[in-house]
């Protein structure tokens, strides 16, 4: 017996340890990794020594600019500490995903999982943060469109000091994340297509939502000119076509290359660094420093590892809307709660209109917030396969099969009618060919591929497939189809007078798109006058104070028409940096 036990307990330190030794630690060496992105996979490296991750970078990403640098961000802190127990990159959550995903991937190729990495210690302070002080002419506060383009303009308008500060860990704001379009009358394409248009019109377009006419005009006046600055100064290269947004008279949009707002973003990203403006981020505006006259003259703020208080000339606030804020959209209207979903990036919670109201800024609009009528109905996220509409080639329906709605109608006018139909849903109509014309399945291949896996987007054959596959009266919608297309082959949209050229729907393969209005654009937000200077409720000027953007209300009235939100922080943005450079010299 006691040799059976002595045998038991050696063979047991034998295959017990060698099984230990086996799986108590990662293979040295360099492991790829991929996961699943927003806009496709994200392939990382990593290299392991020890069971410790020694250098990670990213192969290769799919995932919009600025969003993608989440993965270079964890990276870099799981490298910190050989951990993959680190937060998500706020703002990023998709992509963020991925990286962890692909981290976890390049591990069950090292042999093993993160388990087995050596943790290393991080010593934590409980000490509080730091405060420090610093000098500025001029402090941006928000790093936007409309904060870059405000930076840019200060600087080349003489400014010496400028610097901007932005609470997320990247810059681009709703601006990154949009279709990018601007509404520029007379430019050259329309020129070439024979469309007459000019500011008068567009000033009459968006003047219908009962907007100030005196911003309007500003708008309206400079759209074209700033549209050149972009290309001639930034370097934005546009698209060779225009798109017609609904409510404009006229197609005047100009369309960015890839139709992403990446590529102004990316341009002014490269522009800023070019003119040596610091950005500061993950740096958060709290609070505006007043002197007895209610005149601004600095700015508190929140770093990661230090607080900062600046004393400065000016104060640019680019913050954008309120968007996300569900408790401020709730106090102005209480029909946009919880339940309607958003397009807004993260962050556009309406700090910057928060903060100035605190010191006496008046604001105006509140109570219009706009909803963009086709966004993902799981998500919010506007859906860019809906270009295929803004260039005339689809028509909407209901779950019943019918048209509900003139296509280019107002993003309001749109999203109402969508609410009123079964289910709240609408569903865009198209051939595949119209989805191709119109640059989605090269622009947007990736939005295509996710909304088909989860079944909010079908393709087929026929008309009947397509709506069986979406579960939308079949017969009603080949009637519809058949009727829409005589109305085409008429000349004229008897039913809802749809503006701009009409296009058949005759051949397949069909694409169904079903859909659901977000939240989009708040109108309202802080009064300002044509300079930019920030109003109190007297309407006199809050000395060092300045405003652009969807942060500012008054200039869309009660509905923004498509595109004029890039000509608005544009323009406005640029008399921002101009005016405060003049008046902090």
């Amino acid at each position: 017996m006691k040799r059976i036990i002595t045998l038991l307990v050696s063979l047991f330190l034998v295959f017990g340890c060698s099984s230990k030794q086996a799986v108590s630690s990662l293979k040295d060496g360099t492991f790829t990794g991929v996961g699943k992105g927003r806009n496709g996979d994200v392939k990382i490296s990593i290299s392991i020594k020890d069971s410790t991750i020694v250098d990670a970078e990213v192969v290769e990403t799919k995932e919009t600019a600025g969003y993608g640098e989440a993965s270079t961000i964890i990276l870099n802190k799981v490298i910190e500490t050989n951990s993959l127990e680190v937060d998500a990159v706020s703002g990023a959550t998709f992509t963020s995903n991925a990286t962890f995903e692909a981290l976890k991937n390049a591990l069950s190729k090292a042999g093993g999982d993160e388990s087995l990495l050596a943790k290393k210690v991080v010593e934590e302070t409980s000490k509080e943060k730091e405060t420090i002080k610093e000098s500025h002419q001029i402090v941006v506060v928000g790093a936007g469109g409309a904060g870059m383009i405000a930076a840019i303009e200060a600087k080349l308008n003489g400014a010496e000091d400028v610097v901007i500060i932005e609470k997320m860990p990247f810059v681009g704001g709703n601006t990154l994340i949009s279709g990018a379009e601007m509404a520029a009358p007379g430019n050259d394409l329309q020129k070439q297509e024979g469309i007459e248009d000019s500011a008068d019109l567009l000033y009459e377009d968006v003047l219908k939502a009962g907007g100030n006419p005196d911003l309007i005009r500003v708008l309206a006046d400079n759209a074209l000119n700033d549209s050149k600055w972009l290309s001639e100064v930034v370097n934005v290269e546009w698209e060779n076509e225009l798109m017609f947004f609904g409510g404009h008279s006229v197609k005047r949009s100009l369309i960015p290359l890839g139709a992403r707002g990446t590529e102004p973003v990316g341009k002014l990203k490269k522009k800023i660094e070019e003119l040596n403006i610091p950005v500061m981020l993950n740096t958060k505006a709290t609070e505006l420093i007043v002197n007895e006259k209610n005149e601004v003259i600095g700015l508190k703020a929140e770093g990661e590892k230090a607080n900062y208080e600046f004393e400065t000339k000016g104060v640019i606030l680019t913050t954008g809307g309120f968007g996300n804020n569900v408790e401020m959209r709730k106090k102005y209207d209480p029909n946009v709660d919880e339940s309607v979903l958003s397009t807004n990036a993260k962050g556009i919670d309406g700090d910057g209109i928060i903060m100035a109201s605190n010191i006496g800024a008046d604001l105006v609009g509140m109570e219009y917030i706009q909803l963009y009528p086709v966004c993902n109905p799981e998500t919010g996220a506007l859906l860019y396969v809906d270009d295929t509409r803004l260039k005339g080639m689809t028509i909407m329906v209901n779950k019943e099969g019918k048209r509900f709605v003139e296509e280019l109608n107002t993003r309001y006018a749109i999203s109402m009618a969508v609410k009123a139909q079964t289910g709240s849903v609408g569903y865009e109509l198209m051939t595949k060919k119209a989805a191709e014309e119109a640059g989605v399945l090269l622009n947007h291949k990736s939005e295509v591929d996710d909304l088909m896996e989860k079944g909010y987007l079908v393709e087929a054959d026929t008309l009947a497939e397509v709506a069986e596959k979406m579960g939308v009266d079949a017969k009603t919608l080949e009637e519809t189809v058949k009727v829409w297309n005589g109305y085409v082959d008429g000349g004229k949209d008897l039913e809802f007078n749809k503006r701009g050229t009409l296009y058949k729907i005759e051949e397949g393969p069909y694409w169904l798109v079903k859909f659901a209005p977000a939240v989009h654009h708040t109108m309202g937000g802080i009064k300002i006058d044509t300079q930019t200077h920030v109003l109190d409720k007297d309407g006199n000027v809050i000395k060092g104070l300045y405003a652009a953007g969807e942060v500012t209300g008054g200039i869309h009235g009660n509905n923004r028409l498509g595109s004029v939100a890039i000509t608005d922080i544009t323009v406005f943005g640029r008399i921002a940096g101009q005016t405060a450079t003049s008046e902090t010299k």
